[in-house]
C-alpha cells in the first residue's frame, strides 16, 4: 500500500487483548491498532502472547514495525514502561500541531500506571481551556498504546470515550492491567 510517497506494510500479532494491525514505512510507524472495530466481543486473554501472525510483508525489511512489536511483547509481558518508542513515519507526526505536541508529550507526562485529565494534557500543550482538543488529538491517535492515549481521562476520573465510546472495556483493562502490573514492579 502507498500513502504519502511510503511504501507501507502490514503486520498483524496476536495480544492479550486481541489482533493488533501495525502499519509502517521502512521509516516509520503509520499505524497501531486493534483489529476489532469495537469491544463487544472483547474477551482478554492474559496468557496470549505477543506474536506476529502470517504476513505477506517481510519484517526484517522494516525496522519500525520490529521495534513496534518488540515493544507490544515488553508492554504485554513485561509491562515496561519506559521503552522508546520506535519512530514515526513524518507522514503522520503532525510535527507543530496540538495533537502532535499533546502525541509527543503524553508519553512523558502519563507513565505506566499513572493517568493524567484531558485538562491537565491541554495545559502541558499550552492551552488548559483546550480540553476538547486533547480529546481529539487522543481520538486522532493513529499509534494506539505506544502513544498511551487510554491513560488520559476526564477531571472526574471517568474513562472518557475511547476509540469514540467503541472500546471503554479495552480501556478500563488496560489501566487496570497497568495498575496491578505496576504494583508488582515496586
Amino acid at each position: 500500500m502507498k500513502r504519502s510517497g511510503c511504501e507501507d506494510q502490514s503486520f498483524t500479532i496476536t495480544s492479550p487483548i486481541g489482533d493488533i494491525t501495525i502499519i509502517s514505512c521502512s521509516t516509520g510507524l503509520h499505524s497501531v491498532k486493534q483489529r476489532e472495530e469495537d469491544d463487544s466481543t472483547f474477551v482478554p486473554n492474559k496468557r496470549c502472547c505477543v506474536q506476529l501472525k502470517q504476513t505477506r510483508s517481510n519484517l526484517l525489511d522494516c525496522p519500525p514495525a520490529q521495534e513496534c512489536i518488540t515493544w507490544l511483547e515488553n508492554y504485554f509481558m513485561n509491562c515496561v514502561a519506559g521503552i522508546q518508542i520506535p519512530p514515526l513515519c513524518s507522514s503522520i507526526r503532525k510535527d507543530g500541531s496540538f495533537c502532535g505536541k499533546a502525541w509527543q508529550i503524553l508519553p512523558a507526562v502519563a507513565p505506566l500506571g499513572t493517568t493524567i485529565t484531558y485538562k491537565d494534557l491541554a495545559a502541558l500543550c499550552g492551552n488548559e481551556k483546550a480540553c476538547r482538543a486533547a480529546g481529539h488529538a487522543m481520538s486522532s491517535n493513529p499509534i494506539s498504546y505506544l502513544i498511551p492515549c487510554h491513560r488520559v481521562v476526564t477531571t472526574g476520573n471517568g474513562i472518557g470515550n475511547y476509540s469514540q465510546g467503541k472500546k471503554n472495556k479495552i480501556k478500563q483493562w488496560l489501566l487496570d492491567f497497568e495498575q496491578t502490573k505496576s504494583k508488582e514492579v515496586v
